[in-house]
């Protein structure tokens, strides 16, 4: 058994339960690529692995980008750039990553997934939470889900 390469915390909860749900399923989706990194998987399992990854990153961020939207996030911008700029990276190693078998690319790939992701939940993701501290007219706020009820 591989050692786990990222241990989900409470304290990465941010307060919005869909936002928080996919961010663990993000945890457990790169510690799925972990194994098969780890376990030198054929390159179609790594390749399957990594497009599953950058799929749901991207639905991820159109998620969060809708909620920014919806109560008039003041940051959107430079988050919506972190986003893209952080989905390029991702995918260029993707595509690295599927036309070679150099682990150091691999090494490379697991360090910015990890530093990232935890860098990005714990900083810019905790600004779209609702902390007791802010005013009531920092930014709109929306009342449970981020979903429509006529969805």
């Amino acid at each position: 058994m591989v050692e786990v390469f990222l241990q989900w915390r409470d304290d990465y909860l941010i307060g919005v339960e869909e936002l928080d749900f996919e961010h663990r399923d993000l945890f457990a989706r790169l510690n799925e690529l972990h194994e098969e990194l780890a376990h030198d998987a054929d390159r179609a399992r790594i390749e399957n692995c990594l497009g599953e990854i950058c799929a749901r990153m991207a639905a991820h961020f159109a998620l969060e980008e809708k909620f920014m939207r919806d109560t008039d996030f003041p940051e959107y911008d430079h988050h919506k750039k972190e986003h893209d700029d952080f989905l390029e990276v991702i995918i260029d190693y993707a595509e690295e990553i599927g036309s070679t078998r150099d682990i150091t690319k691999r090494d490379e790939l697991e360090s910015e997934l990890q530093h990232w992701i935890i860098d990005h939940v714990t900083t810019s993701d905790q600004e779209l939470g609702y902390p007791k501290e802010r005013t009531a007219g920092f930014w709109k706020k929306v009342s449970g889900s981020i979903f429509p009820k006529d969805r």
